[in-house]
Protein backbone atom coordinates (compact mmCIF):
# COMPACT_ATOMS: atom_id res chain seq x y z
CA UNK A 1 0.00 0.00 0.00
CA UNK A 2 1.13 3.55 -0.61
CA UNK A 3 2.28 5.61 2.33
CA UNK A 4 0.08 8.69 2.59
CA UNK A 5 1.68 11.69 0.92
CA UNK A 6 4.59 9.75 -0.56
CA UNK A 7 3.05 7.68 -3.36
CA UNK A 8 4.14 10.05 -6.15
CA UNK A 9 7.75 10.47 -5.11
CA UNK A 10 10.30 8.27 -6.88
CA UNK A 11 12.14 5.58 -4.95
CA UNK A 12 15.57 5.93 -6.56
CA UNK A 13 18.59 5.69 -4.29
CA UNK A 14 21.53 6.66 -6.46
CA UNK A 15 23.02 7.47 -9.85
CA UNK A 16 26.37 5.76 -10.34
CA UNK A 17 28.87 7.08 -12.89
CA UNK A 18 32.58 7.39 -13.51
CA UNK A 19 33.46 3.71 -13.86
CA UNK A 20 32.63 0.85 -16.27
CA UNK A 21 29.07 -0.47 -16.09
CA UNK A 22 30.21 -4.00 -15.24
CA UNK A 23 32.19 -2.79 -12.25
CA UNK A 24 29.32 -0.60 -11.05
CA UNK A 25 26.75 -3.37 -11.44
CA UNK A 26 28.81 -5.87 -9.48
CA UNK A 27 29.23 -3.32 -6.70
CA UNK A 28 25.48 -2.54 -6.64
CA UNK A 29 24.53 -6.22 -6.54
CA UNK A 30 26.86 -6.61 -3.56
CA UNK A 31 25.48 -3.49 -1.85
CA UNK A 32 21.88 -4.64 -2.30
CA UNK A 33 22.65 -8.21 -1.25
CA UNK A 34 21.27 -9.59 -4.52
CA UNK A 35 22.12 -13.18 -5.35
CA UNK A 36 19.87 -13.79 -8.40
CA UNK A 37 20.35 -10.94 -10.89
CA UNK A 38 18.29 -11.20 -14.07
CA UNK A 39 19.44 -9.15 -17.08
CA UNK A 40 16.93 -7.68 -19.56
CA UNK A 41 19.05 -6.43 -22.43
CA UNK A 42 19.10 -4.99 -25.91
CA UNK A 43 19.41 -7.77 -28.47
CA UNK A 44 21.93 -5.77 -30.51
CA UNK A 45 24.13 -5.24 -27.44
CA UNK A 46 23.83 -8.93 -26.62
CA UNK A 47 24.58 -10.29 -30.08
CA UNK A 48 26.86 -7.66 -31.64
CA UNK A 49 29.01 -6.48 -28.73
CA UNK A 50 30.75 -7.90 -25.69
CA UNK A 51 29.06 -5.50 -23.26
CA UNK A 52 26.60 -8.06 -21.89
CA UNK A 53 29.35 -10.64 -21.53
CA UNK A 54 31.25 -8.14 -19.39
CA UNK A 55 28.24 -7.72 -17.14
CA UNK A 56 27.71 -11.46 -16.83
CA UNK A 57 31.34 -12.07 -16.02
CA UNK A 58 31.37 -9.28 -13.43
CA UNK A 59 28.29 -10.77 -11.73
CA UNK A 60 29.64 -14.31 -11.84
CA UNK A 61 27.36 -16.74 -10.00
CA UNK A 62 24.96 -13.91 -9.18
CA UNK A 63 23.78 -13.82 -12.83
CA UNK A 64 20.49 -15.74 -12.94
CA UNK A 65 19.70 -15.27 -16.62
CA UNK A 66 19.53 -13.01 -19.67
CA UNK A 67 16.50 -12.00 -21.74
CA UNK A 68 16.99 -10.12 -25.03
CA UNK A 69 13.58 -10.38 -26.70
CA UNK A 70 12.17 -6.92 -25.94
CA UNK A 71 10.48 -5.43 -29.04
CA UNK A 72 10.25 -1.74 -29.86
CA UNK A 73 7.35 -0.16 -27.99
CA UNK A 74 7.24 -2.56 -25.04
CA UNK A 75 4.27 -4.91 -25.34
CA UNK A 76 2.15 -6.69 -22.76
CA UNK A 77 3.21 -10.03 -24.23
CA UNK A 78 6.92 -9.35 -23.85
CA UNK A 79 6.37 -7.94 -20.36
CA UNK A 80 4.71 -11.06 -19.02
CA UNK A 81 7.23 -13.26 -20.84
CA UNK A 82 10.02 -11.47 -18.97
CA UNK A 83 8.13 -11.83 -15.70
CA UNK A 84 7.70 -15.57 -16.26
CA UNK A 85 11.38 -16.02 -17.05
CA UNK A 86 12.47 -13.92 -14.06
CA UNK A 87 10.13 -15.78 -11.70
CA UNK A 88 11.41 -19.12 -12.97
CA UNK A 89 14.96 -17.88 -12.38
CA UNK A 90 13.98 -16.81 -8.83
CA UNK A 91 15.34 -13.34 -9.61
CA UNK A 92 15.80 -10.93 -6.71
CA UNK A 93 16.98 -8.01 -8.88
CA UNK A 94 16.26 -7.01 -12.49
CA UNK A 95 18.74 -5.05 -14.60
CA UNK A 96 17.72 -3.24 -17.79
CA UNK A 97 20.53 -2.65 -20.29
CA UNK A 98 19.43 -0.77 -23.40
CA UNK A 99 17.10 1.95 -24.61
CA UNK A 100 13.72 3.16 -23.44
CA UNK A 101 11.79 0.03 -24.45
CA UNK A 102 14.12 -2.22 -22.47
CA UNK A 103 13.91 0.04 -19.42
CA UNK A 104 10.10 0.16 -19.63
CA UNK A 105 9.99 -3.63 -19.99
CA UNK A 106 11.97 -4.06 -16.78
CA UNK A 107 9.76 -1.59 -14.92
CA UNK A 108 6.53 -3.35 -15.83
CA UNK A 109 8.11 -6.76 -15.26
CA UNK A 110 8.72 -5.84 -11.61
CA UNK A 111 4.98 -5.13 -11.28
CA UNK A 112 4.07 -8.40 -13.01
CA UNK A 113 6.38 -10.35 -10.72
CA UNK A 114 4.93 -8.78 -7.59
CA UNK A 115 1.35 -9.65 -8.54
CA UNK A 116 2.03 -12.96 -10.30
CA UNK A 117 0.89 -11.60 -13.66
CA UNK A 118 1.97 -14.08 -16.35
CA UNK A 119 -0.82 -13.42 -18.86
CA UNK A 120 -1.33 -10.15 -20.80
CA UNK A 121 -4.89 -9.76 -19.51
CA UNK A 122 -3.56 -9.75 -15.96
CA UNK A 123 -2.43 -6.14 -16.39
CA UNK A 124 -6.01 -4.94 -16.79
CA UNK A 125 -6.90 -2.55 -13.99
CA UNK A 126 -3.33 -1.53 -13.13
CA UNK A 127 -3.08 1.12 -15.85
CA UNK A 128 -3.25 4.84 -15.13
CA UNK A 129 -6.71 6.21 -15.87
CA UNK A 130 -8.17 9.67 -16.31
CA UNK A 131 -11.49 10.93 -15.02
CA UNK A 132 -13.97 13.01 -17.03
CA UNK A 133 -12.11 16.21 -16.09
CA UNK A 134 -8.80 14.83 -17.34
CA UNK A 135 -7.38 14.27 -13.85
CA UNK A 136 -5.09 11.32 -13.28
CA UNK A 137 -6.54 8.45 -11.27
CA UNK A 138 -3.95 6.09 -9.78
CA UNK A 139 -4.99 2.69 -8.50
CA UNK A 140 -3.66 2.01 -5.00
CA UNK A 141 -1.85 -1.29 -5.50
CA UNK A 142 1.10 -3.00 -3.86
CA UNK A 143 4.41 -1.94 -5.35
CA UNK A 144 7.23 -4.23 -6.46
CA UNK A 145 9.55 -5.74 -3.87
CA UNK A 146 11.96 -7.02 -6.53
CA UNK A 147 13.57 -3.80 -7.75
CA UNK A 148 15.45 -2.91 -10.92
CA UNK A 149 18.64 -1.18 -12.00
CA UNK A 150 18.78 0.74 -15.29
CA UNK A 151 21.91 0.91 -17.47
CA UNK A 152 20.80 3.10 -20.40
CA UNK A 153 22.44 2.86 -23.82
CA UNK A 154 20.63 5.85 -25.36
CA UNK A 155 19.87 9.43 -24.32
CA UNK A 156 16.09 9.21 -23.87
CA UNK A 157 16.22 9.69 -20.10
CA UNK A 158 13.14 7.52 -19.53
CA UNK A 159 14.89 5.76 -16.67
CA UNK A 160 14.51 8.86 -14.49
CA UNK A 161 10.84 8.28 -13.73
CA UNK A 162 8.65 5.62 -12.16
CA UNK A 163 6.19 5.26 -15.02
CA UNK A 164 6.29 3.28 -18.23
CA UNK A 165 4.38 2.88 -21.47
CA UNK A 166 3.17 -0.57 -22.50
CA UNK A 167 1.47 -1.40 -25.80
CA UNK A 168 -1.53 -3.70 -26.05
CA UNK A 169 -1.37 -4.66 -29.75
CA UNK A 170 -4.70 -6.48 -29.63
CA UNK A 171 -6.45 -3.17 -28.95
CA UNK A 172 -3.85 -0.98 -30.68
CA UNK A 173 -3.48 0.89 -27.42
CA UNK A 174 -0.61 2.32 -25.38
CA UNK A 175 -1.17 2.53 -21.65
CA UNK A 176 0.77 4.11 -18.80
CA UNK A 177 1.61 2.18 -15.64
CA UNK A 178 2.99 3.86 -12.55
CA UNK A 179 4.16 3.05 -9.07
CA UNK A 180 6.96 4.78 -7.21
CA UNK A 181 8.63 1.41 -6.56
CA UNK A 182 8.86 0.76 -10.31
CA UNK A 183 11.52 3.48 -10.38
CA UNK A 184 15.04 2.07 -10.86
CA UNK A 185 16.69 1.79 -7.47
CA UNK A 186 19.96 2.72 -9.18
CA UNK A 187 20.84 4.22 -12.56
CA UNK A 188 24.30 3.33 -13.88
CA UNK A 189 25.73 5.68 -16.51
CA UNK A 190 28.55 4.41 -18.71
CA UNK A 191 29.17 6.52 -21.83
CA UNK A 192 31.10 3.64 -23.39
CA UNK A 193 27.74 2.01 -24.17
CA UNK A 194 26.73 4.94 -26.36
CA UNK A 195 29.43 4.18 -28.90
CA UNK A 196 27.41 1.14 -30.01
CA UNK A 197 24.27 3.15 -30.80
CA UNK A 198 23.69 4.11 -34.47
CA UNK A 199 23.84 7.85 -35.06
CA UNK A 200 20.15 8.12 -35.95
CA UNK A 201 19.13 6.26 -32.79
CA UNK A 202 21.40 8.37 -30.61
CA UNK A 203 20.15 11.65 -32.07
CA UNK A 204 16.54 10.47 -31.96
CA UNK A 205 16.84 9.47 -28.31
CA UNK A 206 18.40 12.86 -27.53
CA UNK A 207 15.35 14.52 -29.05
CA UNK A 208 13.20 12.24 -26.94
CA UNK A 209 15.11 13.37 -23.85
CA UNK A 210 14.11 16.97 -24.59
CA UNK A 211 10.52 15.78 -25.01
CA UNK A 212 10.67 14.10 -21.58
CA UNK A 213 12.11 17.25 -20.02
CA UNK A 214 9.39 19.48 -21.49
CA UNK A 215 6.66 17.06 -20.36
CA UNK A 216 8.08 16.95 -16.83
CA UNK A 217 8.45 20.73 -16.60
CA UNK A 218 4.89 21.33 -17.79
CA UNK A 219 3.32 18.58 -15.70
CA UNK A 220 0.78 19.71 -13.08
CA UNK A 221 2.07 16.84 -10.92
CA UNK A 222 5.71 17.91 -10.94
CA UNK A 223 8.02 17.54 -7.96
CA UNK A 224 10.94 19.71 -6.78
CA UNK A 225 13.33 16.94 -7.87
CA UNK A 226 12.04 16.68 -11.44
CA UNK A 227 11.70 20.45 -11.84
CA UNK A 228 15.29 21.05 -10.75
CA UNK A 229 16.67 18.27 -12.98
CA UNK A 230 14.84 19.24 -16.18
CA UNK A 231 15.81 22.90 -15.87
CA UNK A 232 19.52 22.05 -16.01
Amino acid sequence: MHEKGTHLFPAMERVDFGRPAAQSLAAEAERLGSQRVFLIVSRSLNTRTDEIVKLREALGERCAGVYDGVPQHTTRESSVAIARAALEAKADLLVAVGGGSVVDAAKIATLCMEHGIVDPDGLDGFEVKFDSAGRVSLKNFRGPTVRMIAIPSTLSGGEYNAGCLVTDPRRNLKQTFFHRMMMPITIILDPALLRHAPDDLLLGSGTRAMDHAIEALCSPRGTPLTDSVVRR
